[in-house]
């Protein structure tokens, strides 16, 4: 997966800029899920010593961290956002360069309608999904240093959330994001032969008409829209089935935690406070775990289109980049 990966980064030759932007981003998650916990832990602590000062300072410190974090990951994304979308343009036109240098043999093999499908679909995938690579880098950092305060907080209570969560991503693993790869291909190809009946159905409309053939344009059309309407609706069922586990490992893992905390506070083993914390390292694992389970079933979905667009771009000899053609087009 990292080296299709990397063979698109040097496709655009953005590659080092998109890795720095990515290490900015990642700490974002840990971050928050500190302070959140911090916060937390120190102010129902406060309240239980009645120190109305402590909890005003807690508040306060509360108040300006989070300001500052905010800050900083406005800027990150208002940075990443733009070049995001200088990747996607390089990217297609890269991919433009490389259609047109192919022989006409070649082009006309394909159906006009995967090319339209890859030019569109498959070069918008790696960037502009809504859980990707940044995503997930982020979520990887916050698993792992939430479950190290928790370790260091609490061993047990990181043993109860392990329980749950370690199942919740191998079952969403297994049953759903290994197959997204097939799924997501077999979607493309019937998007692809939709785009290309739709085209026909467009440009042959007078020969359509001179010969009495809408009929049968139009028949293609249905059948390839039912073909990509059925190829989408698995993609769906398989998305369904993650949302419907996700209540079974998330809330269940919640109430059991709640139980075993409630009487370690009640044998005077731990705080309210502390187990405030607890829960807040808790969704950190948690929240890291299923948005890196929502980014590897995106990954593993897009996984297909940037192996056509690999696919694409070795055909032949290496054509310019669009920063080598625009340098000598001065």
């Amino acid at each position: 997966m990292l080296y299709e990966y990397r063979r698109l980064l040097r496709t655009t030759g953005k590659g080092r800029r998109f890795l720095a932007l990515l290490i900015l981003r990642a700490p974002f998650d840990i971050a928050f899920t500190i302070i959140n916990a911090s916060f937390l832990q120190y102010a129902f602590n406060a309240i239980e010593r009645i120190d109305s000062e402590g909890l005003m300072l807690v508040c306060a410190r509360f108040g300006v961290a989070g300001l500052c974090l905010f800050l900083y990951n406005g800027t990150i994304w208002s940075i990443y956002a733009p070049f995001g979308v200088r990747m996607e343009r390089t990217l297609r036109l890269c991919l433009f360069q490389k259609i047109t240098s192919l022989p006409f043999e070649r082009i006309e093999k394909t159906p006009h309608g995967e090319w339209a499908t890859k030019m569109n679909q498959d070069v918008e995938a790696p960037f502009s999904r809504a859980f990707h690579l940044p995503h997930a880098a982020c979520a990887i950092l916050n698993v792992c240093f939430s479950a190290l305060m928790l370790w260091c907080a609490s061993p047990p209570v990181l043993g109860w959330v392990l329980l749950f969560v370690i199942p919740h991503v191998a079952v969403s693993q297994i049953l759903i994001a290994r197959a997204m790869p097939r799924l997501n291909r077999l979607s493309l190809e019937a998007t692809g032969r939709n785009t290309g009946d739709l085209t026909a159905f467009i440009a042959c409309a007078d020969a359509a008409l001179l010969y009495d053939a809408q009929g049968y344009l139009m028949e293609r059309f249905e059948q390839s829209s039912k073909a990509l309407l059925k190829a989408n609706m698995r993609i769906h069922a398989r998305n369904a089935l993650g949302v419907a586990i996700m209540p079974l490992f998330g809330l269940g893992g919640y109430l059991v935690l709640l139980a075993v905390g409630s009487s370690w506070i009640g044998a005077g083993a731990l705080t309210f406070g502390d187990l405030t914390a607890a829960f807040q390292y808790r969704g950190g694992i948690l929240a890291g775990a299923i948005a890196l389970i929502s980014c590897m079933i995106s990954i593993q979905s897009s996984m297909a289109g940037i192996r056509r667009l690999n696919d694409t771009m070795d055909e032949g000899e290496n054509i310019p980049t669009p920063e080598t053609t625009e340098g000598a087009n001065g």
